[in-house]
């Protein structure tokens, strides 16, 4: 439709709007699902030129979803950015935030690197905004992504992200879960080295010490450092708090050691029993731990 001014004709951008969004419904009913998308698209570029932007950002939001059923992760990420932008600019940035995430777990079986990407981008936006309390969903899980992509360092550093962000809107059970969940990420990937340092590092704050999530990290790197499996074992079944953590840190903990854990090598790269203790020291007597 196209409206009359003095000097020209323009477009009815409005009246558009709404009419490509009826053909999105109807379309969408029959089962046309691309084409709906392509109808619910263009309706939401015509309220962005109407600097309707909340509705925009809705409707880039319903292709994302038509996206996930019949185009590619790619496509789900492209609209959830655009979706995103137009809530921005409706200034609803923590609405926009929302929308990653909800588009990041349309996808995070297909094409997981992209759903973290969308899951880490809310978190950011989120925290720009002081809203911290908001971010703990995203960032589990994208550390469960990761988890099961087997990037347990990169699982390990997100954990340690929703750690910081827990220390600043003071949520101390998530912050010592996350903190334990680094730590069983670290070990379950076979690097000790790295989950005694994230250890320590985490030591520092004040809300996981003396906690029973502290408690187990503890027992944990010692059994490693030990060499001892059973003690391994022992320091998850006698955990009160490892059945709490997200499913996929939950598992993982419950199968420590792995079969594949060489664990004198990982106790002597720890500094335990069978390893250099320290600068200068001589190796200690080797015991068969492992």
């Amino acid at each position: 439709k196209m409206t009359t001014t003095l000097m020209r004709w323009r477009p009815d951008l409005e009246a558009a709007s709404t009419l490509y969004e009826e053909a999105g419904i109807k379309l969408r009913a029959q089962g046309r699902k691309q084409e709906a998308m392509i109808a619910f698209e263009k309706s939401a570029e015509a309220n962005e030129g109407t600097s309707n932007e909340w509705h925009a950002g809705k409707h880039f939001e319903v292709c994302a979803g038509l996206a996930r059923d019949v185009g590619t992760p790619a496509e789900v990420a492209a609209y959830a950015e655009r979706a995103c932008a137009a809530y921005c600019t409706a200034g609803r940035a923590q609405t926009g935030a929302e929308a990653l995430g909800r588009c990041a777990k349309m996808i995070d079986e297909k094409d997981g690197d992209a759903a973290v990407h969308l899951f880490l981008r809310a978190c950011e936006m989120l925290e720009d905004e002081d809203k911290h309390v908001y971010v703990a969903d995203y960032y589990r899980a994208a550390g469960a992504v990761r988890m099961r992509q087997e990037k347990f360092t990169e699982a390990a550093e997100v954990m340690m992200k929703l750690g910081a962000a827990c220390d600043v809107s003071d949520s101390k059970q998530t912050q010592c879960k996350a903190y334990l969940s680094a730590v069983i990420a670290l070990l379950y990937g076979g690097n000790g080295v790295d989950a005694q340092a994230t250890y320590s590092d985490c030591s520092e704050v004040a809300n996981f010490q003396s906690t029973e999530e502290q408690k187990t990290a503890y027992a944990l790197l010692g059994a490693y450092r030990d060499a001892d499996v059973d003690a391994v074992r022992a320091a998850v079944s006698s955990s009160a708090c490892v059945g709490f953590l997200e499913a996929v840190f939950a598992r993982a903990a419950k199968k420590l050691p792995l079969p594949g854990h060489h664990m004198k090598e990982m106790s002597m790269q720890m500094g335990g029993a069978g390893g250099v203790m320290s600068a200068g020291e001589s190796f200690l007597g080797e015991s068969d731990g492992a």
